[in-house]
């Protein structure tokens, strides 16, 4: 692995928080100054493939990544953009209940207000 697809993985892994491309890119910079924009997109599409990261798209806004591939859901705030984890207990379990063939994976998007938007409206 390069030291420019580590250094993003490294961010990615960082934190628990969904970063859009550019607040990557902007993170890696700053440990690897010189790292290109280019590079930071050519290296987040390939983890995405080698199923290192997973991409989040949502509609309407950018997309984020996660450095989970275990089954889980997101919560994105219509307001404010932020993307939370959450887990059902048994849910992949109780989906295999309606198939009658193999569950590869499942994306479980939920749109909300979070707390702190619901607040200040």
């Amino acid at each position: 692995m390069t030291r420019q697809k580590a250094c993003v993985l490294d961010v990615i892994r960082g934190d628990k928080c969904h970063h859009t491309a550019d607040e990557i890119f902007a993170l890696a910079a700053k440990r690897l100054p010189g790292i290109s924009r280019a590079t930071v997109y050519n290296n987040l599409k390939a983890l995405a493939k080698d199923k290192l990261i997973r991409r989040i798209t949502a509609e309407g806004a950018a997309d984020r990544y996660d450095s989970s591939y275990i089954p889980h859901g997101h919560l994105f705030c219509t307001e404010c953009g932020r993307v939370v984890d959450f887990e059902i207990p048994d849910f992949s379990s109780r989906l295999m209940a309606y198939t009658d063939g193999r569950m590869d994976s499942y994306e479980l998007k939920v749109r909300y207000v979070c707390k702190e938007c619901a607040e200040s409206e």
